[in-house]
């Protein structure tokens, strides 16, 4: 009865704090000094953030335990204030570092997504209209494509459409993968060691020169394959894949196309300004 007593009483306690830790988790946070936890209309046009909510109040920062945001959107809906929570809005360090920028864009160095290999993107809007490029950035509120003719080097702001989710029909992402980089040095390494081996009279193969045939043949292999690596240069072994996505653009898709964008994590504030 005691035992019972006590496991009800911690059941009633843990209960009760449920309500403790999510007042903790929604608590205002600041994460800047340049807006602190609120961002006020006026700083919402500044910094360009949240630019797809219409009749905009007010935004509230919550920090989540994985360092991401969740963000309280105070809206106007026909004159009477409405409340909207974004979850996992993006992290605290993408949000810091995209404030940065906009403050002094020159002194920021965007971060270049390590898996970003230039796919080209092709984008097929609701209106029937089509537009196709490099994939700069992805996220919930926006896709930034680069165009093909201009220079990937040093980015121009001119060359670059911003493109929101709803406004798509299809996305269509091409991959290339170099088939030839490991088919052309396996195949040449191995033939190698064939002709090598073959080319051994009985006599070579006997027991007592097994471990220096073995060596030579690794090395005959070596040099084969740096032939094939040669070769992939000469004639490349390209395979096209072309991977759709179709309306609506989920926040999984958004997730799996972040991966592939040139910038990781958050948009540049310069692109962002994209009209």
């Amino acid at each position: 009865m005691k035992t019972t007593f006590c496991f009800l009483f911690v059941f009633v306690l843990l209960l009760n704090s449920i309500p403790f830790f999510a007042q903790e988790s929604e608590k205002p946070f600041i994460v800047s000094p340049l807006i602190g936890d609120t961002l006020l209309l006026e700083e919402r046009d500044y910094y360009n953030l949240l630019p797809t909510i219409n009749n905009y109040q007010w935004a509230v920062f919550c920090l989540n335990p994985d360092s991401t945001l969740n963000v309280k959107v105070t809206y106007l809906k026909n004159f009477v204030p409405q409340d909207t929570i974004i979850n996992n809005y993006r992290s605290l360090s993408s949000l810091v570092y995209h404030l940065k920028a906009a403050e002094n864009p020159e002194s920021v160095n965007p971060i270049k997504n390590e898996n970003y290999s230039g796919n080209e993107v092709s984008a097929v809007y609701n209106n029937g209209k089509a537009t196709s490029g490099n994939l700069l950035s992805a996220s919930s509120s926006s896709l930034i494509i680069y165009s093909l003719n201009c220079d990937d080097d040093v980015i121009d702001i001119n060359c670059a459409t911003l493109i929101k989710p709803d406004e798509l029909e299809k996305l269509m992402v091409k991959s290339d993968f170099n088939l030839g980089r490991w088919l052309y040095p396996t195949v040449t390494g191995l033939t190698a060691m064939i002709i090598y081996n073959n080319s051994l009279s009985p006599e070579d193969k006997n027991w007592d020169n097994m471990f220096k045939n073995m060596l030579t043949a690794m090395g005959v292999g070596f040099a084969g394959a740096l032939v094939g690596l040669g070769l992939n240069y000469l004639v490349p072994l390209i395979i096209t894949s072309e991977e759709v996505y179709t309306a609506p653009i989920n926040e999984d898709d958004i997730v799996g196309l972040s991966k592939i964008s040139r910038y990781k994590d958050f948009e540049p504030y310069y692109l962002q300004q994209t009209k």
